[in-house]
């Protein structure tokens, strides 16, 4: 692309070829876009130039800039969680299509103030936190910080961390099935943790949810998910019967 028009800018110019790109790679299920390098061979210009063009599209939310991993298409319809049945909401997200799972965090610590209560054990008890990280298509979407009684935790292996569903491994490991699920969300802004953690802005959009998990025992597993605002939403269907 050497023909410009010399009284628009070519960044402008640039982006607007992008644009089109970006919805052709977008419709043939792409997720990574061209490097900025393969943008300068392409249209013929400077470094700055293309950096320019593309953190246009960066600022439309066509685009997302991931240090380290490149640039890659931002996904146009939010991911959605449907939560009107238990067994849907807990077993389904691990089965999702290129969703993959992060174990950040495993281990036993003293009960924090509050879920003791709920998982039923004595003020500063030890109990297993597990804290993993969900993404789709490479990016980012959901930290999950879990606590659950220290028997239980420990005999879970990183890789069914990694793979399963903690309804999936009571019923499946402990022979425990779900009973009852309670489940809050609220709006909240990101802390400095999570916004590292989720690559977002300090102060962006998160939904915050908290749940437990009970078996006809009682509570075993309790805790909080932080999603990213922009990329998730939830989904519940109201029926009079």
């Amino acid at each position: 692309m050497s023909n410009y028009n010399t009284l628009i800018p070519k960044y402008v110019q640039i982006a607007d070829s992008l644009r089109k790109k970006v919805d052709e790679m977008y419709k043939e299920g792409k997720e990574r876009f061209l490097s900025d390098d393969e943008l300068i061979k392409i249209f013929d210009v400077s470094r700055m130039t293309i950096r320019q063009a593309v953190q246009l599209l960066v600022e439309e939310g066509l685009l997302k800039r991931i240090q380290g991993k490149g640039t890659f298409i931002v996904r146009k319809d939010k991911l959605k969680t449907n939560i009107a049945k238990l067994d849907t909401f807990f077993q389904g997200w691990y089965l999702e299509k290129n969703f993959n799972v992060k174990l950040l965090y495993r281990g036993s610590v003293p009960c924090p103030e509050g879920i003791d209560v709920k998982l039923g054990v004595k003020p500063g008890e030890e109990v297993y936190q597990v804290k993993r990280l969900r993404l789709s298509e490479g990016i980012p979407l959901v930290i999950d910080n879990r606590y659950l009684l220290k028997k239980y935790g420990e005999q879970i292996t990183d890789k069914e961390y990694i793979n399963y569903s903690f309804s999936h491994l009571f019923l499946n490991k402990f022979n425990m099935s779900l009973s009852e699920g309670e489940i809050e969300i609220e709006a909240v802004l990101s802390s400095q943790e999570i916004s590292k953690i989720l690559d977002v802005s300090l102060g962006s959009p998160i939904l915050y949810r908290s749940v437990d998990l009970k078996v006809k025992e009682g509570c075993v597993l309790t805790g909080s998910s932080s999603y990213r605002g922009d990329m998730y939403k939830y989904k519940s269907i109201l029926s009079l019967e």
